[in-house]
């Protein structure tokens, strides 16, 4: 006896998600890479995984289905690891204490602090104090895939207007036009920083490393650089 239309049709779609888990699993760890170790690259493949199902059910296999189907994972993770409130006020706050506390040990060390100096001007561990920076940090990028997305929907929005097909490739290479244009506009410490973190994928601590300076050192140069760039995308 032949399937009938429905179980042809969930077969295909089981086909598709096999097919497609590493990449999902390949996208989490990317993602994992900037986070506190506290949170766990199997919940991050968890809701990817949820992505992708919901993104199977809208995918077009003749248009760079891969294309659509990362933005969609990334989007499903990142809309997780917002749920877990990475811009809390608490997390502000503390960005802010500890851009006070370079700035203050910057003028009585004349040098940049480590991250030792950091932590005991705040009266607490090194550990802790590199945990909260990966939180920060994170919530930079949270902040820039927001831009991104908002653009990224109005871009589809005017597409549609005019009844034309939308190409995810189209969209995509138009936003990292942009994005270019406005790296081209930071310094040469700030390209370096978002090189390496969005193009070599390197956590804040191998970028410390590189640049021979301490881990909220780094984190501040990406806050400013990202906040540069979020202000330039949206023209404010």
């Amino acid at each position: 006896m032949k399937d009938s239309p429905y179980a042809y049709r969930e077969k295909e779609k089981e086909e598709l998600i096999l097919k497609y888990l590493p990449l999902v699993k390949s996208i989490a760890f990317s993602i994992k890479r900037h986070l506190p170790p506290t949170i766990d690259v199997r919940d991050l493949i968890g809701h990817g995984i949820i992505g992708l199902i919901k993104a199977i059910e809208k995918l077009d296999t003749q248009k760079n289905p891969e294309s659509y189907l990362k933005i969609r994972i990334r989007g499903a993770i990142y809309d997780y690891l917002r749920s877990l409130d990475f811009g809390s006020r608490r997390i502000r706050e503390k960005e802010r204490r500890i851009r006070k506390a370079l700035s203050d040990l910057t003028d009585r060390l004349g040098r940049e602090p480590s991250d030792e100096e950091v932590a005991e001007y705040l009266g607490e561990d090194v550990e802790s104090l590199q945990h909260d920076l990966s939180r920060i940090s994170f919530s930079y990028i949270l902040n820039l895939e927001d831009v991104f997305t908002e653009e990224r929907r109005s871009y589809e929005e005017v597409i549609r207007s005019k009844n034309v097909d939308v190409e995810e490739e189209v969209i995509k290479k138009d936003t990292i036009e942009r994005l270019r244009e406005a790296i081209d506009r930071l310094d040469t410490r700030e390209k370096l920083v978002i090189q390496l973190v969005f193009y070599e994928e390197l956590p804040l601590k191998e970028i410390a490393n590189i640049l021979g300076c301490s881990i909220s050192r780094v984190s501040q140069i990406k806050g400013e650089a990202i906040e540069k760039l979020r202000r330039i995308l949206l023209g404010t």
